[in-house]
């Protein structure tokens, strides 16, 4: 008998293993366009977190950035020379020169270009 209950307290433990591991794994996406963002900044700011090494107070975070842009491509804008913004979908009506906010999640720095990243942007005008 003892070694039925064993069995079973092993299984019952091992499906809880299981479902928590599914869930920590499997977890939702975040969806940026509806989460409040945490840090609202200009995008020589945040350059100059990355630079000063005060990058976790940004990275992985939705964050609101202030710029002129400065490039625009199919998907992807430059604000002030500074922070690249991926979009998932087809940018319209922007203009160089235009002063703008985009709220994304940052991702990084490329030190190369010197240049901030945030995707899953959206323009908040």
């Amino acid at each position: 008998m003892k070694k039925q209950v064993k069995i079973v307290i092993s299984l019952v433990l091992l499906l809880l293993g299981v479902y928590f591991a599914y869930n920590y794994m499997y977890q939702d996406h975040r969806n940026i366009k509806e989460e409040k963002a945490v840090v609202l900044i200009s995008a020589s700011e945040l350059v100059s977190y990355f630079n000063k090494n005060n990058s976790e107070k940004v990275l992985n975070k939705t964050i609101q950035v202030s710029g002129i842009i400065t490039e625009i491509d199919i998907k992807n804008i430059l604000l002030d020379d500074k922070v690249q913004c991926s979009f998932d979908a087809e940018i319209k009506n922007l203009n160089l020169n235009e002063t703008i906010t985009v709220k994304g999640r940052c991702i990084g720095f490329d030190e190369l270009f010197d240049v901030a990243k945030i995707d899953q942007s959206s323009i908040i005008k």
